[in-house]
């Protein structure tokens, strides 16, 4: 038998067998069906670890016909794919487009260094873009539990994703996170059928475009438990900071103001309020040309008021309020939602966090920083407002004295 010591020889032997296992192959790959290899649509988030292409389940297209399939594992070092496709003379179709942030073996890598956001393109190619920039989000209404005779369907984009018995309705059967079991139990034993209430929430209207994140795993998995946290907390509809790209946080204006002891109203209720407001408001994101309420779980003690419609008010919210206004007031930004420019800074209509709406007319977002400090009659409210400055964006130097960084600007 003649040698093969002819290289040229060897490489079209080579052409040759590939070109003929590619032809052996061909019934083989067309009959497996196609599968979703892309974990993650256009505009969907993603943080080191996340498999984003599994090759596994990708359909092999044979060499013969789309030779260029194995040039991108080879250049990968995907040594194995390489190989196999070459045996085996069929190819996984090479959907990776932009290598930077995606590794051999389809994962997202560590250089992503925070989110990052898929592409899609029309050729089902995928890429990843690294975020550079703040991003925030709203909180929208996702699972809704609605009364259908003794039962309770969980819908979601009208859908029924679970029917649960109402009789069986436990911490185990139903989400809990927004509205306890025994609430919902309470609710449904009395709902007519149709009625509905919102038991879930997802995170969408993101600020840079990408896709909506639903469900608390997913959510906590790419923002972190602090993300979350700030939904539980806050209205539906509301801003969340999902992401702040290492910003710099500059206090713009600040204000302050005093409970002061009235003998008409219990001066403890009234001092407990203004603590209430101050928590309320404090760790607040509004973002830029936005808006945002206060936090939603608040607990405010009513005092009987002739003057109010429903014969009581929460006295002890105007001061801490002034102080909220003069802050806010002196961003050149209007009069907030709820609010009157007199002495009486809330007006006895509007619930004191959930119904009061700071507007952000700036290009830059903001979060408020509100504390107490004294007791009784000595409480003082103080406020401050931070600018969000993009670690990309140079600071003033005379401003270098008020800044700090957003876990020191929010905690309460």
């Amino acid at each position: 038998m003649a040698k093969l010591s002819n290289p040229y020889l060897l490489i079209g032997v080579l052409l040759i067998t590939v070109l003929a296992s590619g032809v052996m192959c061909n019934m083989f790959t067309s009959s497996v069906p196609v599968k979703d290899a892309i974990y993650g649509g256009n505009g969907s988030t993603v943080v080191a670890g996340d498999l984003l292409v599994d090759n596994s389940n990708i359909r092999k297209e044979p060499l013969a016909a789309n030779p260029s399939n194995v040039f991108g594992p080879l250049q990968r070092g995907d040594v194995l794919t390489f190989a196999t496709s070459i045996i085996t003379g069929a190819a996984p179709k090479d959907v990776i487009k932009d290598e930077k942030y995606i590794t051999a073996d389809g994962h997202i890598s560590d250089k992503i260094n925070g989110i990052g956001k898929v592409t899609v393109d029309e050729k089902g190619e995928v890429s990843v873009e690294k975020t550079d920039e703040i991003v925030w989000a709203h909180k929208y209404s996702d699972t809704i539990a609605v009364k259908s005779g003794d039962s309770i369907d969980f819908k979601r984009n009208n859908e029924t994703v679970k029917t649960v018995a109402i009789s069986e309705i436990n911490n185990d059967t139903v989400p809990t996170d927004y509205v306890s079991a025994a609430e919902l139990k309470t609710w449904s034993e009395s709902a007519k059928d149709g009625d509905n209430m919102t038991v879930d929430y997802y995170l969408g209207n993101f600020s840079d475009g990408r896709a909506g994140v639903h469900g608390k795993e997913n959510i906590t998995h790419l923002f972190g438990e602090e993300v979350y946290d700030y939904m539980l907390n806050y209205t539906p509809g509301n801003p969340v900071l999902v992401y702040d790209n290492n910003a710099t946080l500059v206090k713009i204006s600040e204000g302050t103001s005093y409970l002061e002891a009235l003998a008409e109203y219990p001066t403890e209720i009234r001092a407990a309020n203004a603590r209430e407001f101050a928590r309320g408001w404090n760790g607040t994101f509004v973002p830029a040309n936005g808006s945002a309420h206060g936090k939603d779980k608040i607990s405010f003690t009513s005092i009987a008021e002739a003057e109010a419609a429903s014969g009581s008010a929460t006295h002890g919210v105007c001061p801490p309020g002034r102080s909220l206004r003069e802050a806010w007031l002196s961003l050149d930004n209007p009069l907030p939602v709820g609010m009157s420019s007199d002495h009486e800074s809330i007006l006895y209509e509007y619930r004191p966090t959930i119904d009061v709406l700071l507007n952000n007319v700036h290009d830059y977002p903001v979060i408020v920083k509100m504390w107490t400090e004294g007791e009784g009659g000595a409480t003082t409210t103080y406020t401050e407002v931070y600018k969000l400055v993009d670690k990309n964006t140079p600071v003033n130097n005379t401003t270098s004295a008020n800044e700090t960084n957003v876990s020191e600007s929010t905690s309460e």
